[in-house]
């Protein structure tokens, strides 16, 4: 339903519209990946001027200094207030006084009130040239505001002892008082100037040339203020990524707190404004560009029967979404390469932070047994059980072997041994034969040492048994000595994997 008393024409909710340059004139920090802008008409609470005028009044009550009662003739006070150029004559003597007064009431026309204000501010500024002949006394007159017969402002002119030829400006700043109090005519602006002889300096009368008289009036009220633009910029996921206010779209402007819509004011500008909205993402109300408040329709549920959101009487109802992983510090073992964290953070709506660690299951085996005796069985494939290794899962591994070994003949022959990795459990051959080690001696000779097999094996699925084959093949003469694939006193066969991929 519309906040101000709009028809329904509720703007689209979701959807990522076409990306749009950042806010004008002032561009969003950092690239923006989806974004849609509104731009809408609004009001701020700035003071605005209000119409004002001043009309000539008795200055009787707003004498303050003995034996200088001399007004100003009206005539020249009305000219004075309406921003014309008048004469404060110099005194001829016959008042024995110093100085001469005007005085005159605020007005403001009630039509340019906006809202409902309780106080208005006024200001006024006047310009005032000393004609001579003589030297002004010390501070020599007062430019100030009253409220019936108290004064609320007595601003004294300056700089002292003007000389003649010497200009000077009087200034009332901004002074509240209440509206009221103006509208009965009780708020006047004084000005007196010293256009006799002063008794304390003996300096003679002088002459003054009033004008450049300006009056400002000004009230305020909540979204009574300047008319601006707001461009506001949010993202896919509905988060303002930026705001902008303009006086026309490309100047900037500062509002003055707080602001409402234009269009829920309307001319009167009235108090009575829909409310803020929150820019909180879980908030689904929406205000469009005519000002109006709007909320989402009821959403349209795709009947399937793999959709479990449905419509209840309390509203749409989305099941709650069940995630599991493993617990903290259950990130080691053969169970998985990947560990998914998944935490729950309280909030409407509730939001989940899900993140994982790379994890993999890996095996390291140390062949604990004494060397195979390849010699005895030259030529014959010799499976090595105690070297066996177990690929837990699906994927791609890591597997090296480090085959320990001895070859020796003691009155000369020649021969090798030679390795390989086999899946046992599919019958595969994982690397090409590789030479663990070769003799070819005239004489005695004896050699020992530790030979490295290393490949990348693809499996489908598991667990898979990968084992070390060895053979010794005999090439020439007589060899005492060959065995391998065991533990020694300088080392020890070795099976190593390690899941690098899925």
């Amino acid at each position: 339903m519309s906040g101000c008393g709009c028809g329904q024409s509720p703007s689209a909710i979701g959807g990522c519209q076409p990306c749009k340059p950042a806010c004008p004139p002032v561009a969003c920090p950092g690239p923006q990946p989806c974004e849609h802008c509104e731009t809408i008409p609004l009001r701020d609470s700035a003071p605005y001027r209000v119409a004002a005028t001043a009309s000539s009044t008795d200055p009787t009550p707003y004498y303050t200094i003995a034996n200088t009662h001399a007004a100003l003739d009206p005539v020249v006070v009305r000219t004075i207030l309406n921003s014309g150029t008048g004469t404060f004559p110099a005194d001829d003597g016959t008042h024995n006084g110093q100085h001469t007064w005007l005085a005159g009431v605020v007005h403001i026309d009630p039509a340019s009130l906006r809202g409902e204000p309780s106080d208005v501010t006024i200001g006024a500024s006047v310009h005032v040239h000393n004609d001579g002949p003589n030297t002004a006394c010390q501070l020599y007159g007062r430019f100030a505001l009253w409220n019936g017969t108290t004064p609320i402002r007595t601003d004294l002119l300056g700089p002292p002892d003007l000389p003649a030829g010497g200009d000077d400006n009087g200034v009332i700043p901004p002074t509240t008082v209440p509206l009221a109090d103006v509208l009965a005519g009780k708020v006047v602006v004084e000005l007196n100037l010293e256009t006799g002889n002063d008794d304390a300096c003996r300096v003679g009368p002088k002459q003054w040339t009033v004008d450049s008289f300006v009056l400002t009036v000004q009230a305020s009220a909540p979204g009574c203020g300047r008319p601006f633009l707001r461009t506001t910029c949010r993202n896919c996921e509905g988060a303002v990524t930026c705001t902008t206010d303009t006086l026309d779209g490309s100047t900037p402007y500062a509002a003055v707190p707080p602001v409402i819509p234009v269009a829920s004011c309307q001319d009167g500008c009235t108090t009575a404004c829909p409310p803020c909205l929150s820019t909180d993402r879980g908030n689904a109300l929406t205000r469009g560009s005519d000002g109006c408040l709007y909320v989402p329709d009821t959403p349209a549920l795709d009947p399937s029967p793999c959709n479990a959101a449905r419509n209840t009487t309390g509203g749409l109802l989305v099941p709650r979404i069940g995630l599991t992983g493993i617990a903290p510090g259950g990130n080691t073992g053969i169970e998985r390469s990947v560990d998914i964290d998944v935490t729950g953070t309280p909030g409407c709506p509730e939001r989940w932070d899900i993140g994982a660690r790379l994890t993999p299951v890996s095996g390291f085996l140390n062949a604990e047994r004494q060397h195979a005796n390849l010699q005895a069985r030259a030529g014959t494939d010799v499976p090595i059980p105690e070297s066996d290794i177990v690929l837990p899962e699906a994927g791609v591994y890591h597997i090296d072997s480090d085959v320990r070994y001895a070859l020796g003949s003691a009155t000369g022959g020649s021969g090798y041994i030679i390795g390989w990795l086999r899946d046992e459990t599919a019958d595969t051959l994982l690397t090409s034969f590789t030479q663990i080690a070769a003799i070819n001696a005239a004489g005695q000779e004896q050699q020992g040492g530790t030979t490295h097999i290393m490949t990348e094996y693809t499996v489908a699925s598991g667990p898979r048994t990968v084992r070390l084959h060895l053979m010794f093949v005999l090439t020439g003469g007589k060899i005492s000595d060959a065995e391998a694939g065991g533990t020694d006193s300088n080392g020890a066969t070795r099976m190593r994997f390690l899941k690098v991929r899925d």
